[in-house]
């Protein structure tokens, strides 16, 4: 027979599962845990690592990301889409073909002759230079950056803010209407 207690054992048990939760908390507290999203893609071309995609000359690239977000570099003329319910990234270079659908504060950049289509909440932003091609669908207290001669087509839902320079050509829709001309130059939905 032992000469132990039952009810030091039920302490000793306590401390064990106590000293495991701390533990636990202090994993995930200092990055030890879930703290980055998960990305698969499907297509050629295409490979992921935790929450970063790629995509170099795929013809069909498809990223889908968890509810974390996550990034995808589109490059060599690769075809590209890119979906998820959190932000998303995506850098397009040139020749290639980029499509996405994020949450709120998602970005696109779109250099050379790319056709990049994007649709994201609040809080986002777009970048398109050179002879970009860009369709935005952006939700309030959004900004795109238009330059060079890229095309923009943007759509906003509330207040948002174009700046167009250069040759680039820029149509916005603020819900039905026209953007506002600000004396600074750029082009507001809602308020300059």
């Amino acid at each position: 027979m032992s000469n132990r207690s039952p009810r030091g054992a039920v302490a000793r048990s306590a401390r064990i599962v106590m000293g495991a939760i701390v533990i636990a908390i202090a994993a995930v507290s200092c990055g030890g845990g879930a703290t980055s999203g998960v990305a698969t893609c499907t297509g050629v071309g295409c490979s992921c690592v935790e929450n970063t995609c790629a995509c170099n000359a795929g013809p069909t690239c498809q990223a889908n990301c968890d509810a974390l977000g996550c990034a995808i570099a589109c490059t060599a003329g690769g075809k590209c889409d890119t979906s998820s319910v959190g932000p998303i990234t995506i850098t397009c270079d040139a020749t290639s073909e980029c499509k996405g659908e994020g949450g709120d504060g998602s970005s696109i950049t779109c250099t050379g002759s790319d056709k990049c289509d994007l649709k994201a909440g609040g809080g986002s932003h777009a970048t398109c230079g050179t002879d970009a091609d860009c369709k935005l669908e952006l939700g309030p207290a959004s900004t795109v950056v238009c330059s060079d001669s890229a095309t923009c087509d943007i759509k906003c839902d509330g207040s948002c803010s174009v700046t167009c320079s250069g040759k680039a050509q820029c149509t916005v829709d603020c819900g039905g209407s026209a953007g506002t001309n600000c004396p600074d130059g750029h082009i507001a939905c809602g308020g300059c």
